[in-house]
């Protein structure tokens, strides 16, 4: 698990899970930004949550190859990187993709589209 800042008696993956579930509960309201590998979203107007996914020019096989979540404060500080679970933070990065986009909203238009045909 990477940190920045110091450390925390919270359990990292504690914390990812209830993001996870929260953003599932369409709680957290995702947003996309200029940068296509990264997502936030506001957490009762004092903090931030931002999940990202490397960029395309990392290898999947490289070392430094981690989806990660990082806290942020008020001010836009970063409070702490998570990057442990990989899997529930690939989930979630997926989940807030497509909530940012509306990827199933476009999806439907466009199968309205095409039955139009």
């Amino acid at each position: 698990m990477s940190s920045q800042g110091t450390t925390t008696d919270v359990d990292p993956i504690q914390l990812v899970s209830t993001v996870l579930d929260k953003t599932k509960a369409g709680k957290l309201i995702w947003e996309e930004t200029a940068d296509e590998n990264l997502f936030i979203a506001s957490v009762g107007g004092s903090a931030t949550v931002e999940v990202r996914r490397p960029s395309s020019d990392y290898s999947p096989t490289a070392e430094n190859y981690y989806y990660t979540l990082c806290l942020l404060d008020e001010n836009g500080k970063v409070l702490w990187v998570i990057d442990e679970p990989q899997t529930l933070i690939q989930e979630l990065f997926g989940l807030a993709r497509k909530i940012a986009l509306r990827i199933d909203e476009k999806v439907e238009a466009f199968l309205e589209t095409l039955q139009k045909l």
